[in-house]
């Protein structure tokens, strides 16, 4: 038998009868969690947020079965007639159920966590982590303030900015000492280059 043939027999198999067999099996579990938790609210003194979570889980596993469960079933079944229309195929039962896992999940976990307290004598759970979870996030440390707190790139920086400032000042300087010097040997070499001119006839009287 060919592969595919294999995986077409087992497609064809999720009918009707293979869909109420797995609601089928979901009812009695529901049911049996609905049971058990009405005896311990008989045999036991519990708090009231427990018997309140007990109400919860219970309510709604009982309007799960009473209202989607009956619903899905009459659709398994006009599946599986052939005189039903619309009849629904094995993909649209296949789609309903996906549907159904959400809410059965859903309350799964709620009795979960009521079978968790039965075993821990109804007393509130407490994880080993809580406390662990109670920390706050450490703060990080800002930077102090202030002109002689730089971070060592920054001061780097700044000293080398610092250095090439001096560095152009002096240059400055030295080419202002240069440019007074030569102004003055100009200047005292036009005083000397100057004569006298007295008119030939005041040297006479």
């Amino acid at each position: 038998m060919f592969a595919w043939q294999v995986l077409q027999r087992s497609v064809c198999h999720r009918d009707g009868h293979w869909f109420l067999k797995l609601l089928q099996a979901e009812t009695d579990r529901m049911d049996g969690w609905c049971r058990q938790m009405e005896l311990d609210q008989r045999d036991n003194d519990l708090p009231e947020d427990i018997l309140g979570k007990m109400r919860s889980a219970m309510g709604s596993a009982q309007l799960l079965m009473s209202q989607k469960f009956q619903q899905f079933r009459e659709l398994c079944e006009e599946n599986l007639n052939p005189n039903a229309h619309p009849r629904p195929v094995a993909s649209d039962l296949a789609g309903f159920w996906d549907m159904l896992q959400l809410s059965i999940e859903n309350i799964s976990l709620k009795f979960d966590e009521l079978h968790q307290l039965r075993a821990n004598s109804w007393r509130p759970l407490d994880p080993p982590d809580r406390k662990e979870r109670r920390l706050p996030p450490p703060v990080p440390k800002k930077p102090p303030k202030g002109p002689h707190h730089h971070p060592p790139l920054a001061r780097d920086r700044s000293l080398e900015s610092s250095e090439k400032q001096r560095q152009e000042a002096r240059k400055r300087l030295m080419a202002a000492k240069r440019a007074a010097s030569v102004r003055q040997n100009s200047a005292t070499e036009s005083a000397d280059s100057i004569e006298i001119y007295i008119p030939e006839a005041q040297t006479r009287l």
